[in-house]
């Protein structure tokens, strides 16, 4: 039996980069991440041929307008039934207006100058710290023998680093050209560019 892979996905960042990332290449409209099975599939399977997928973690955020019955909210209730799927979620905090950068001015920003409704600026807290956290407790727990980061955030170097000390490699998958200190800290890396023909089989 190969070696058990556990997935740990920060969503946002993946979510925006690949739509980014499909835009840039001329797509007419939205395209879905595959989620289940064929993401976790892939990338198991891109890791090691005989690898043994082990779970997948989301960690996401969500606004304060986005109520239990919402669509964001609904979709991500979905993507915690997939198999071995697991969703953190996180309600983002509301941070003061911006204010003018003009000196003369500086005055609070509330409505937008276009469409004349206020402007709610929130921020995501606590996500990324969930997500280094499992990943170290897991990984010390001995509940995988590889982890698959899909992350872009450099703040996750330290853990990764942490986890190699503790032979916990880690494989990093994301965006060619992108992530570098991130995707360097890693014990190998995956170019999600490269999998797209299976992923969007």
């Amino acid at each position: 039996m190969g070696p058990r892979v556990k997935i740990f996905i920060d969503f946002w960042s993946f979510q925006l980069s690949w739509n980014e990332y499909h835009a840039h290449r001329g797509a007419g409209g939205t395209v879905r991440i595959p989620w289940a099975p064929r993401l976790y599939e892939v990338l198991v399977g891109t890791v090691q041929e005989d690898a043994v997928y082990a779970g997948t973690h989301v960690y996401a955020s969500y606004g304060p307008d986005q109520p239990k019955g919402s669509k964001l909210r609904r979709f991500f209730n979905v993507l915690d039934g997939f198999t071995g799927y697991d969703v953190f979620l996180k309600e983002r905090s509301p941070v003061s207006p911006a204010r003018c950068p003009n000196a003369d001015c500086h005055k609070l920003i509330t409505l937008c100058p276009h469409c004349q409704r206020s402007i709610q600026r929130t921020v995501e807290k606590g996500v990324d710290t969930a997500l280094v956290t499992d990943m170290i407790r897991f990984g010390i727990d001995e509940h995988y023998d590889r982890a698959v980061l899909v992350a872009a955030d450099a703040d996750h170097v330290p853990a990764v680093r942490f986890l190699a000390s503790r032979a916990r490699h880690v494989t990093h998958a994301w965006f060619r050209g992108q992530s570098n200190e991130l995707r360097n800290a890693c014990w190998s890396h995956i170019h999600l560019d490269d999998l797209m023909p299976q992923l969007l089989r």
